[in-house]
């Protein structure tokens, strides 16, 4: 009886040893799914940065839109050791524009940059052969539609 008794018990712990989750089990690559390549061509590459990736260095200018005035003549030139000139004029409002010069900073994304205090604190976000200009939470401005402060590169 014993015997039976431990030959039904071995049976039964191989059955539930047999029968184990294999979900956790560690899979090889041929063992993966593999990933479309339309889905693996829109995910972040995250070695890949505004400040690594682009020719950003040079000068931006535009006119942008002003609530009381037929616009902001915006000319700013980044140099590769983080330093900028900036130039602002209301038009028709001054005469010559404001100069400032100063130092910027880079975000956690190395893709939009925070001028000094000397600068205002502007920031910019920096895209291939264009500045946009932001507000000062580093979201995109009111006023005008979104491409109405886009400085183009132009050195």
């Amino acid at each position: 009886m014993k015997l039976m008794q431990i030959t039904c018990l071995s049976l039964i712990m191989a059955l539930i040893i047999g029968c184990k989750d294999d979900s956790k089990k560690p899979q090889g690559p041929q063992d993966r799914e593999t990933v479309p390549e339309a889905i693996t061509d829109t995910l972040a590459d995250t070695a890949h940065n505004s400040q690594n990736s682009l020719d950003w260095a040079g000068t931006y200018s535009g006119v942008t839109p002003c609530a009381d005035c037929p616009g902001m003549k915006t000319d700013i030139t980044l140099n590769s050791d983080n330093t900028y000139s900036l130039q602002e004029q209301y038009l028709e409002k001054e005469k010559t524009p404001r100069s400032f010069k100063g130092s910027f900073t880079w975000d956690n994304d190395k893709s939009v940059i925070t001028l000094d205090a000397e600068g205002d604190h502007h920031k910019f976000k920096v895209m291939e052969g264009s500045l946009r200009i932001l507000d000062k939470f580093g979201d995109e401005k009111q006023g005008g539609k979104p491409e109405d402060f886009v400085l183009p590169k132009v050195k």
